[in-house]
């Protein structure tokens, strides 16, 4: 690993179509070695995972958290600045708009990262990948609904 290591947590829970998926790992923001969706490619290629909408739903759960955590991460460090200036200087603070801009957000932390997954966690956070029945997906739809 390399200095400046920045670890966070990802956690997959997701249903596409018949396909259960449950998972978590740490992504290091300051790699840029990997992406979300070469990520998920792989992912699905090692399980074989052969539903074609199963890869880019992963990709796209991890680049929500991705930008969440970087949203928190923004409003985190003008929390900080204000704080050191005081109240007065919160007016000096430019004000995002509602939802603020994703592109930007997501600017800080690049379009690509690496994952990695504790070896003392490996058999705990094992991937659970289930191939669901019809009737499951019907009954899972049921209490969503």
């Amino acid at each position: 690993m390399h200095t400046g290591e920045k670890m966070v947590p990802i956690k997959l829970d997701l249903r596409v179509n018949h396909t259960l998926i449950k998972d978590q790992f740490l992504w290091d923001l300051n790699n840029f070695e990997s992406d979300p969706e070469e990520f998920a490619r792989i992912f699905c290629e090692d399980l074989g995972i052969e539903d074609p909408e199963v890869g880019p739903a992963i990709a796209f759960a991890i680049r929500e958290q991705l930008c969440e955590i970087a949203i928190q991460s923004v409003a985190s460090a003008k929390e900080t600045r204000v704080n050191k200036k005081g109240r007065r200087g919160a007016e000096h603070l430019p004000l995002s708009k509602p939802g603020g801009n994703v592109l930007d957000t997501m600017k800080l932390f690049g379009n690509k990262s690496s994952v990695i997954r504790k070896r003392r966690e490996w058999d705990l956070y094992e991937p659970v990948v289930d191939i669901l029945s019809n009737e499951e997906v019907d009954a899972l739809e049921a209490r969503e609904a």
